[in-house]
């Protein structure tokens, strides 16, 4: 079973990237915070974290995935990076903070289908 942890802080995003990305053989855990987060990566090692960059609370995506990498009980989980923000520097961003990988919101669901299937079968 592959574990997805989806962190986003709108409850509808969550529920659609659930609804999308369901297969039999994946799990998902849902945080809406950084702290969240951080909580449950830390607790149920999962595969993949689809991460949104922009969240509210003082811990954006970006120090989440810091945080996640720098530790060794997670660091070899598989991020990508979502957010709104689409300008190259945004990626560049994102990827320095530790990122694998990066999408931009509104989603293409092919494009995000792909590269979740890509990440998991890494793993």
């Amino acid at each position: 079973m592959k574990r997805i942890l989806i962190v986003d802080d709108q409850p509808e995003v969550k529920k659609l990237l659930e609804v999308v990305l369901r297969q039999p053989d994946r799990e998902f855990l849902s945080a809406s915070s950084g702290v969240e987060a951080l909580q449950l990566a830390r607790q149920q090692c999962p595969d993949l974290i689809l991460l949104d960059v922009m969240m509210p609370g003082g811990m954006d995506g970006y120090q989440v995935s810091r945080i996640l990498k720098g530790d060794p009980s997670t660091a070899g989980c598989a991020i990508i990076a979502m957010t709104a923000r689409v300008q190259e520097q945004d990626r560049i961003d994102a990827m320095a903070a530790g990122a694998d990988d990066y999408v931009g919101k509104p989603f293409d669901m092919g494009t995000l289908k792909e590269k979740v299937a890509r990440y998991l079968e890494a793993c």
